[in-house]
Order: structure tokens, then C-alpha cells, then sequence
């Protein structure tokens, strides 16, 4: 049976001609992978015009031959349709599909997928526990005029394209397809780690990878490197992907679950008057912008955002920056219609109407399913419930109106959120029933929280311990990086306001993260400090 492999180069953004792997880059280790497969009638790369001259080089100097199909505007729709021509033009009766830009493509585990495609006669075999970027997929050459048809049947055949593309139209109708897995040894699907260079956090993690794959020895295999990331902290740990920013530290009301209002008012006395100046937020993210590249920026670390007159200056300053978008978490008691459709005007002034969709997201902290639950989960800034002073009904009604709101003018990327607790667990059923619906005024979207007791700061209120059998390392210390307003850095968000491992201001972003690896590894060995030991944060995710 002969084969083509695809290699779709047909990306915006990546790093994937950085040549930081001996020499090479990770397109050039992969035309090494391509050229090695057995059996195989063609090479074919798909590129747009930013990538076209540095695949044109890259392949006159490996000397390896393939063709280049260029269009600027790939999707999934055209790539199953030019996969299936290209398979037609070279008598191919299967396609190896991988993306560009993957270092670690495992020339053994490609003849095993191979191998188990032609056995079991499979439309579509893949591997299945390791890290994504060791592997390729392969698709019979009938399958992918299928793929392209069920592509426009769900909708799909615009989506851009990326690593997932080809199983996501496969999954839409799972059963009618023949499929197969080489299965790993292990599972090391709990790292998510994808060893690509399409982004600076994954091109970093595969220099680490492979820079301690050369120190140590192991051959380039998958089952070797898998091992080898598990346990290695520079290649789990990169760069921040979410930057939790204080920039005000008021709230409108309180709330439960919240620390600042656990014990006598201090924290949030000390909160309250917590400020950062555009001025300094500006710089902030504008090194953030450099240090991760891409990144989420959440702007309701103790303090509610909206409650800064000129909110809509923090927001522009952060989509100044192509790579950030912004999340901001509130109770929506202050929203109103005049506040959404100015931070709907700076999203679209800075990113065009058509991609500003995603740039801002909303969590609205709604917590239950009738204003009486939400008056005994929320109060005043007296420490007195909602309920307690009549007031159930008129903040309740604010807090779901303000979805309403928001949803009119940033469709699909408003969350109502409901923190888990012994208190409202009876309500979570109907909660969940009510925003999941696609009617709903989120239409469909909604995020069960789980609660946390900041390490024993506030009493165990979870209804339920869905904390993993095995202890992980923490995904908050490897991924995360919280700012209070005067630059303080906290080791992490269970901190609140101690345990300060730098300041951002004085020292700058990359010294204080420096400081963080630490941590890391002492968590790949199982070494947990008092308030760690004491956290079942560790398993949550962010972004």
C-alpha cells in the first residue's frame, strides 16, 4: 500500500523555522521524519503566503523532494479537499497528515501506526497516551472525500485548522468510521503537553526537551521523551498562560467564599483601597506581551474590575498587545449597557468586528438558581447577607440581567458561574438545567466552579472530593502568575496576600517567574511545603 504524507504548513503564527534543535528547525527534523517513512509516494507541504519561503528553503536544503500547495486561506473544508486530490494525483490509498511544526515525530511509532492501519484495514489510526507532537495520523484515501462532505454537513468546513481538525469531524460521526490506536505503554495524557512550535510556551518546552534528551542520552523516541518531560520541570514549565492582575481591589458586595471577608474585615480593608495605575498596567502587560507571547489576562484578582470608572482604558491596553485577550470576573451588579458597548467598541477598534469574538471573556458569578440561595451565598460589605436585609431579590435579578447584557454584545463568551458548595448544592441540578440550555440567556454556556477553602483559611465546604487518587504537580504554579497592585507576586493565588516571591515592578516578569521553577520541581518529586500539602487546587486549570 503506498502513502503521501501531508504536512500542513499553512499557519499564521509559529515558530516551527526557529532553528534551535542543533542547528536545525522543527520543519527540518520533520522533512528528516518524512523522508525515513517506507513506502511513501510523495511528499506534499501546504503553505500560505507567510511561510512559503521558508519552507521553499528548508526543503532546496535537505534536498528532500515535495510539492508546495500555497493558498492564504486554508480551512478544514479545503485541506480534506486538497488531501484527497493529492492522494488521486499520486495513486496514494492512504494520507500520513501530521502539522510542521513537531520536533519529535517518532519514525518507529509512524511504522507502528502504519503497520496497525493496513492490518485491521482502518479508515483512520492514530496513537493514543502520549504527548500530541510524537505522532502523525493517518486517513484512508476513500475516508477524506467522506471527511470533506461531513465537514459541510456539521458546519465545520471553515474552522481554521490545527492539530485536532481532522478527528473533530471524525467525532461527529465516531461510529460510522473503522479506527484504530497504537496505545502507549503508559498514559501521559495528564501532562497536556503538546510538542509543537506553535506558540513561544510550546516552542520553550521542546528546546527543554530537547536539549535534556542530548544531556542525558536517551534516544528520540516517544516512550524515552515521555518519561523524560515527566519528570523534567523546564519542559513543563515555560511561560505564564494566564496572568491574574489585581487592578482594583473593591468589590460591590461579598461573598462566602471569598477570603477577603473571612476574618474581621482585615483583608478586604486591605484590599479596598488597592489600586494599579494605567500607567503601570500598561507596562505590565506590554511584558507579558513579550515574555509569553499569547496569553489570557484576568482582571478580577481580589476586586471586582467593573467597578473602575475608566475599565475600558485596562481593556484596550491589553488587546493593544495581538497575543493577550482579557477575562474578567464580576458579580454584575454595576453592569450596564453603556459599560458593555464601550468595551465592545475598544474590542473592535483594536481587533476588527470579525475577530474580536474571544478577546474578552466574562464570568459572572451567579452561584445558585433562586434569589433566596443567592442572598444567603452573597451579602453586603457589612458582612450581612443579602438576605438577612431584604435585598435577595434585587441583587439576584442584577447579577442574572447583567448576562443578559453582556451576551447581547459579546455572544458566546459569557459564563455564569456557580461556585459549589454544601449550601447550594442543592441547587446545581436546576442551575445547570437552566444556563446549559441553548436559550438560555448565556445561550448554553455555564462553568461549575468547585470551591476552594484556600488551604484550610476558610471552612470545607465542598459537597464532593473529586481531587485525582494520585497527587500532580500543580498546574497553578506551572502556568500561572497572580499581580497584586503594587507588583507583588504571591507563589500562588492560595497565598492571597502573603508569600510573596517578588515584585514585577522592581524586578521584572521573567526574574520573578525564575523564582517559581523551584516549586515545580519539588512538586515532580512529591515535595510539598505546608500550605501546598495542605491545597487541592493543584488539579484545577486555567487556560
Amino acid at each position: 500500500m503506498k502513502s503521501i504524507v501531508f504536512l500542513y504548513a499553512g499557519f499564521e503564527n509559529t515558530h516551527a523555522f526557529d532553528a534551535l534543535f542543533s542547528s536545525q528547525s522543527a520543519f527540518d527534523r520533520v522533512l528528516v521524519w518524512a523522508d525515513k517513512i517506507k513506502d511513501v509516494c510523495g511528499i506534499v507541504v501546504a503553505v500560505c503566503g507567510k511561510t512559503y519561503a521558508c519552507v521553499s528553503e528548508s526543503i532546496e536544503k535537505s534536498g528532500v523532494k515535495a510539492q508546495i500547495i500555497k493558498r492564504d486561506d486554508w480551512s478544514l473544508g479545503n485541506l480534506l479537499e486538497q488531501m484527497a486530490a493529492s492522494c488521486s494525483k499520486n495513486g496514494a490509498s492512504s494520507v500520513i497528515f501530521s502539522m510542521a511544526d513537531r520536533p519529535f515525530l517518532d519514525s518507529t511509532l509512524t511504522d507502528q501506526i502504519l503497520c496497525e492501519h493496513e492490518k485491521y484495514l482502518s479508515e483512520y489510526t492514530f496513537a493514543d497516551g502520549y504527548p500530541l507532537g510524537f505522532f502523525p495520523e493517518v486517513v484512508d484515501s476513500g475516508t477524506l472525500n467522506i471527511l470533506s462532505s461531513l465537514s459541510k454537513d456539521k458546519k465545520l468546513s471553515d474552522s481554521p485548522v490545527d492539530s485536532g481538525s481532522i478527528y473533530s469531524v471524525i467525532k461527529t460521526d465516531i461510529n460510522s468510521f473503522e479506527i484504530e490506536a497504537v496505545i502507549a505503554p503508559r498514559d501521559f495524557r495528564m501532562l497536556r503537553l503538546d510538542f509543537s512550535c506553535s506558540s513561544k510556551a510550546k516552542l520553550l518546552s521542546c528546546k527543554a526537551l530537547f536539549d535534556s534528551a542530548l544531556n542525558s542520552k536517551i534516544p528520540f523516541d516517544s516512550l524515552s521523551l515521555s518519561e523524560l518531560a515527566e519528570k523534567t520541570a523546564s519542559v513543563q514549565q515555560t511561560v505564564p498562560a494566564f496572568y491574574n492582575v489585581q487592578i482594583c481591589g473593591k468589590y460591590s458586595s461579598s461573598a462566602i467564599y471569598n477570603p477577603l471577608f473571612a476574618s474581621d474585615k482585615k483583608l478586604y480593608e486591605k484590599s479596598s483601597s488597592n489600586v494599579m495605575s494605567l500607567e503601570q498596567f500598561r507596562a505590565l502587560v506590554s511584558s507579558a506581551s513579550d515574555f509569553s507571547e499569547s496569553a489570557v489576562i484576568g482582571l478580577g484578582f481580589w476586586g471586582d474590575p467593573i467597578l473602575l470608572p475608566n475599565l475600558s482604558d485596562y481593556v484596550q491596553a491589553v488587546l493593544a498587545n495581538p497575543g493577550l485577550s482579557v477575562l474578567i470576573e464580576t458579580d454584575g451588579h454595576a453592569v450596564d449597557e453603556n459599560l458593555a458597548a464601550k468595551i465592545k467598541s475598544v474590542a473592535e477598534s483594536l481587533c476588527g468586528s470579525e475577530k474580536s469574538g474571544g478577546k474578552i471573556t466574562w464570568i459572572v458569578n451567579v452561584d445558585s438558581a433562586s434569589a433566596k440561595k443567592y442572598g444567603q451565598i452573597h451579602g453586603n460589605l457589612e458582612g450581612k447577607s443579602f438576605e438577612s436585609t431584604g435585598e435577595s431579590e434585587t441583587y439576584f435579578a442584577r447579577s442574572v440581567n447583567s448576562v443578559s447584557t453582556l451576551e447581547k454584545y459579546f455572544p458566546g463568551d459569557v459564563y455564569p458561574q456557580f461556585v459549589r458548595m454544601k449550601i447550594n448544592e442543592d441547587e446545581l441540578e436546576t442551575f445547570y438545567r437552566f444556563w446549559h440550555g441553548s436559550e438560555s440567556p448565556s445561550g448554553g454556556k455555564v462553568i461549575i466552579q468547585k470551591y476552594d477553602s484556600f488551604c484550610g483559611l476558610l471552612s470545607d465546604e465542598k459537597p464532593a472530593d473529586l481531587s485525582p487518587l494520585k497527587r500532580i504537580p500543580c498546574w497553578h504554579i506551572k502556568r500561572d502568575m497572580n499581580v497584586l497592585s503594587d507588583g507583588s507576586v504571591p507563589m500562588c493565588r492560595e497565598c492571597v496576600y502573603s508569600n510573596i516571591v517578588g515584585n514585577v515592578f522592581s524586578e521584572g516578569i521573567e526574574q520573578v517567574w525564575k523564582k517559581t521553577r523551584d516549586f515545580v520541581r519539588n512538586h515532580i518529586e512529591c515535595k510539598f511545603d505546608e500550605k501546598c500539602g495542605a491545597c487541592d487546587e493543584y488539579y484545577t486549570y486555567n487556560f
